[in-house]
């Protein structure tokens, strides 16, 4: 933790100073803040300083996860700052209308609503897709009352029945209907009930129990978060609002991420915009590589000139060492990656226990006897999955997620002796310990790697694309991953 001597005698940049003239001076004709902070800008530091020149006597730092919110509150040293996840607030708002709640285990509760709306003779297949498509609305869309509110979730999160219930009462329409109907039941909780995560959004927005209980609010990685999330902030802060986020790394809207949140924000808060985009994080030479696509990012007076450069995908498994990063646009590349380092004796994982989970799902529906039938069996689920999703005109991403999870299954067979090797296999590679751990080279996804750095970095450059926004966010994210060198890897896709 930062001492108040150091805090006093340290030097600033220039934009961080006007982002604490904003904290420490408020004005009344530009209550509100936008701050867009790129890669590795010190933000942290800065917010935490801001707040501590605020004058207001209630502080609220949102956190985009409970280990952040932890983190924030020991950095802070001041008792006006409460860091805090959404869910966090979201609960302590309900807590003040409904007291004795249980806090329901997986997806009890969720089953339990779509038993209740669906009644005991549906088919547990459409009460699983009723199940998973409330949930995610009651978090993203806690408003809706209408069963044409939720399709695109529906479609977006594969809710829609298959097309072997197309001639019965099990449509679309169907499952949005009860979805909603599970919606209006959630949201007359009572005291003593049970709730879930989602309620934790979901019914402080749905039911108005928003109380304002801080002067500031400091909203970190806003361009993460959905529409309903950024509304519990908004009713819980009594006074000024500042949102922070990077245009440049939403990369999440297929979660549901509002990612034009900073400029609707602006818009609706009547927020000043500021700027941090000089990085402390990345060396020259990398700085100078995210620059084709975030053209005003600035390598910090005193950062190192580190290195670019290009290998081959065969020369991959001798410079791996541990604490490096292998980055990849796609998991099932990184599958391949990882068997090959294990084989040549590095310690390797491949981050992500749920996508670890979902494989063994599918291992088991295979129900293969041998890796020939397994290996067949997938192959037959690729090729269905993938036509299902093209008649049904979903967006390619999804059937891109196909084959990505084919793939990875055929990887994860390679000289397996058996099925239950495969799944010992997935146990072994797939975890989200040690992410980062000095001692293992981490195979990631792009998407699980934002956040986190390492001091070399090898992106599998062919799996990444150029045809979209989002796209580009994405190498922009890999590209800053890396502190001291960045390493492209051609021939691995």
């Amino acid at each position: 933790m930062m001492s108040e001597t150091e805090t006093t005698t340290r030097t600033w940049s220039a934009q961080q100073e006007t982002v604490f003239s904003w904290f420490s001076t408020p004005n009344p004709d530009e209550p509100n803040a936008v701050i867009n902070a790129y890669a590795g800008t010190g933000k942290t530091t800065t917010l935490l300083e801001g707040c501590r020149r605020a004058p207001e006597r209630s502080i609220l730092v949102c956190a985009f996860n409970k280990r952040i919110a932890e983190e924030l509150t020991t950095k802070a040293g001041d008792t006006r700052i409460q860091a805090k996840t959404l869910h966090a607030i979201g609960f302590q708002c309900i807590k003040r209308f409904r007291d004795r709640l249980i806090l329901a285990k997986g997806t009890e509760r969720a089953d339990g609503l779509a038993k209740e709306v669906c009644g005991q003779r549906a088919p547990d297949t459409i009460l699983k897709l009723v199940s998973k498509l409330h949930t995610k609305a009651r978090e993203m869309k806690p408003h809706a009352t209408q069963p044409g509110e939720l399709i695109d979730i529906a479609v977006q999160f594969e809710c829609e029945p298959g097309d072997e219930w197309a001639n019965t009462a099990y449509t679309l329409d169907y499952v949005c209907q009860k979805a909603v109907d599970a919606m209006e039941i959630a949201s007359k909780v009572e005291s003593g009930g049970t709730i879930d995560f989602s309620d934790m959004v979901f019914l402080p927005v749905r039911n108005g129990w928003l109380v304002p209980m801080w002067d500031l609010a400091v909203v970190d990685e806003t361009q993460d978060m959905t529409t309903a999330q950024l509304e519990i902030v908004q009713g819980v802060c009594r006074g000024r609002i500042g949102v922070v986020g990077d245009r440049n790394q939403a990369i999440y809207a297929f979660r549901g991420a509002d990612v034009e949140s900073l400029d609707r924000l602006k818009a609706e808060l009547n927020a000043v915009e500021m700027g941090l985009t000089v990085t402390y994080r990345c060396a020259r030479a990398i700085v100078r590589e995210a620059q084709r696509y975030v053209p005003d990012f600035e390598a910090g007076p005193d950062n190192p000139e580190g290195s670019v450069t290009t290998i081959t995908g065969d020369k991959l498994v001798g410079a791996a060492a541990p604490g490096d990063f292998v980055l990849s646009r796609l998991n099932a590349p990184l599958v391949s990656v990882a068997m090959t380092l294990l084989r040549a004796g590095k310690r390797t994982r491949v981050a992500g226990r749920d996508i670890g989970a979902g494989l063994k799902t599918l291992v088991r529906k295979f129900k293969a006897r041998s890796v020939p039938e397994f290996l067949q069996r997938v192959s037959a689920w690729e090729e269905r999955e993938a036509l299902r999703l093209k008649a049904a005109k979903r967006d390619s991403s999804k059937i891109e997620a196909v084959h990505d999870q084919a793939e990875m299954l055929v990887s994860l067979a390679d000289g397996a002796k058996n099925v239950d090797e495969i799944t010992s296999r997935i146990d072994a590679l797939f975890t989200d310990d040690g992410l980062g751990d000095q001692g293992l080279v981490t195979c990631s996804s792009v998407h699980r790697a934002k956040g986190l750095e390492a001091n070399r970095v090898f992106v599998l450059r062919d799996t990444l694309r150029s045809n979209s926004v989002e796209e580009d966010n994405i190498s922009y994210v890999a590209i800053t991953r890396a502190k001291l060198e960045l390493v492209y890897v051609v021939g691995i896709q």
